[in-house]
């Protein structure tokens, strides 16, 4: 079941809005925080074949498919094992090496378990949970400068 998460598009709400099933959703959204209707356009890929092929908030069709990771949790894998070993260094080396293999080892076991997810250039909907469409790639530096 196709799932979308997006940011309220009225300013200063910016409230995170996440709706799912996206294949039974209707016309609109109203935001929980404002209030505010927020259109999308569902289109027929997303409701038969839960696959993405342009954004429902804001019609773009230029997505990109990454990691469904929280920055914030790898942030904190990295900065726990670079005060370890560093506090490690002045001990015993082997432990200071091995805080920062230990590191590597989470990280990869966050990156061989979590899924993808697809996400629009400009406007940032993230969308879960369907089929990944072949047509869009990684994320592009380019493509995105553009939004």
């Amino acid at each position: 079941m196709l799932q979308i998460r997006y940011n309220c598009q009225k300013s200063p709400c910016v409230a995170i809005i996440e709706y799912g099933p996206l294949e039974e959703a209707g016309s609109s959204i109203e935001c929980p925080r404002c209030h505010e209707s927020q259109a999308l356009h569902v289109t027929a890929a997303m409701r038969d074949e839960e696959k993405v092929d342009r954004c429902a908030v804001c019609q773009c069709r230029e997505l990109f498919i990454r990691k469904d990771f929280p920055q914030g949790v790898g942030l904190a894998v990295v900065l726990i094992a670079g005060i370890a070993s560093i506090i490690l260094f002045r001990s015993n080396l082997l432990l200071a090496y091995g805080a920062l293999a230990t590191a590597m080892l989470v990280d990869l076991g966050f990156y061989l378990c979590v899924g993808k997810v697809t996400t629009c250039y400009a406007c940032r909907a993230e969308y879960r949970n369907g089929q990944l469409n072949s047509a869009h790639d990684g994320f592009d530096l380019g493509t995105s400068e553009k939004y």
